[in-house]
């Protein structure tokens, strides 16, 4: 008994140490599978599916240009299990915000590419001083091995102040895009990691940043109630209430081959349109390159070269196979004249060619000054449009704040009102016992003579009434007297 006693007790100590020492595992636990075919045929309502040459079927929702990842219509929940997680507003962000990585494009804006994992949010961190940033991570990004060392470019950052890290209303209050190369030089990688903790072979599955401590977060915005994630049974908005958040996050299945699915309508990727606009192309990618170079970053994917270098490449494969043909053709007075005439007339086709790529370059170069002009005057708009909602923000305050004071001074008036009636009904009753008092004196006073006059009449009655008695014994003695005279 007592082995088996001691057998039962180490049994389930060794079920407790491998519960504890389980690897934390940051995909949901849902009985819902879904494969790619399911984003296609969600999110086709609200956006394009575009044939990206890199990335092959890439999604554009269907917004504004003042739309970025992690930015527009959401804000942060900071969650019991998985820490800060974004809750979008938009009806299709179960899937773009969760699952795989977000890019620009100069020409198509932002893209999404689908992913296999989930997770509360595909995103980088910085933090320092009275700063926190975010920012999407770029398909390609291993963020298990080397991501300390990758940092996104500067226009993919969005900064908002401490202590709205909490604020369901966090949008209002972002800095303007245009300080991002000052706040960046101030603020510092966050590397918290979670997922695969205590895994010794250290897989990818699982890892993302989770962002700011919420300790750190607590000493600018006060204790932090952390809400637990439920799972929803079907795609839409997340639903949020007081201790929970629920959003649909179902397991897609890596098994099969994913590129039998396709969207029912695909966009090709226009390189005519892409040519037209490789200048502003040309400039953000040395943008970005410059900002790695400086940062230490590391070599995301490459970027799709541009028409003017497949024009040049054209060239100097026309120039390579004209010199061979060259080399190739007999010593032959007819054959070297016709080849020498054929290798002119390609050297004049090369340098029409020349001169049109530098009259492309020309009016990409002017293209990228008028696009750079365009960013200008939108960033420009954008602080107008900030300033016009903190103005619309303090006039609301304003307006409220008055309401609350005419609300007290109407209270305060029908106090006063209230009190002056009461005091009004207290003297009419006071009034009304007066004279009812008065009256009650002048009755009285009026039934007093009466009394006083009837007295008088009774005496005057008991005097008479005396006498009349008094004289009847005197009558009887003199009758007597005058009786014994008589017989004497």
């Amino acid at each position: 008994m007592k082995r088996f006693v001691k057998f039962l007790g180490f049994g389930f100590a060794l079920a407790l140490a491998i519960l504890l020492n389980k690897p934390v595992d940051a995909q949901p636990r849902v009985g819902v599978n879904i494969n790619f075919q399911t984003f296609y045929d969600e999110l086709s309502p609200y956006g394009e599916w575009i044939d990206y040459p890199e990335y092959g079927y890439t999604w554009r929702p269907r917004l504004g240009s003042d739309f970025r990842p992690y930015s527009t219509n959401g804000s942060w929940a900071y969650t019991a299990d998985n820490d800060w997680m974004w809750n979008s507003g938009y009806d299709w962000g179960w899937a773009p915000f969760h699952y795989g990585r977000w890019f620009y494009d100069p020409f198509y804006g932002w893209l999404w590419v689908p992913g296999y994992e989930w997770s509360p949010a595909w995103v980088s961190w910085r933090g320092g001083g009275d700063y926190y940033g975010w920012a999407p991570i770029r398909p390609g990004i291993n963020i298990s091995i080397g991501f300390g060392s990758y940092n996104p470019p500067y226009d993919y950052w969005t900064f908002a102040p401490c202590r709205y890290m909490t604020s369901r209303y966090i949008s209002r209050y972002y800095y303007p895009y245009r300080n991002n190369v000052t706040i960046f030089n101030r603020t510092t990688i966050i590397n918290n990691y979670y997922g695969a903790r205590g895994n010794s072979t250290r897989s990818s599955r699982g890892y993302y940043t989770n962002g700011p401590r919420r300790g750190d977060v607590e000493r600018y915005t006060g204790r932090i109630n952390a809400v637990s994630v439920r799972n929803a049974t079907r795609p839409g908005r997340s639903a949020v209430s007081r201790n929970s958040i629920s959003v649909y996050r179902p397991s897609v299945t890596r098994s099969g081959n994913n590129s039998s699915y396709a969207p029912r309508t695909v966009q090709r990727y226009d390189r005519s349109s892409v040519a037209r606009n490789s200048g502003s192309r040309t400039d953000r990618s040395t943008n970005v390159r410059s900002s790695r170079s400086d940062n230490n970053n590391v070599n995301v994917a490459p970027r799709r070269e541009s028409a003017n270098n497949d024009r040049s490449r054209s060239s100097n494969a026309i120039r390579s196979s004209s010199a061979r043909r060259i080399e190739a053709t007999p010593d032959r007075s007819s054959s070297s004249r016709s080849s020498s005439t054929q290798s002119n007339t390609n050297m004049r086709e090369n340098q029409r060619q020349v001169q049109r790529s530098e009259a492309a370059r020309s009016s990409n170069d002017r293209a990228a000054i008028y696009r750079q002009r365009n960013e200008e005057a939108r960033q420009r708009s954008e602080q107008a449009r900030q300033q016009q909602r903190e103005t619309q923000v303090r006039q609301q305050r304003e307006a409220q704040v008055r309401q609350q004071q005419e609300a007290r001074s109407r209270e305060m008036n029908q106090r006063r009102a209230s009190e002056a009636a009461s005091q009004q009904r207290a003297q009419a009753q006071r009034e009304a016992a007066a004279s009812r008092s008065r009256a009650v004196q002048a009755q009285r006073q009026q039934s007093a003579p009466r009394v006083e006059r009837s007295m008088p009449s009774r005496s005057y009655e008991s005097r008479s009434s005396s006498s009349r008695s008094s004289s009847t014994p005197r009558s009887s003695g003199g009758s007597e007297r005058s009786s014994r005279g008589r017989g004497r």
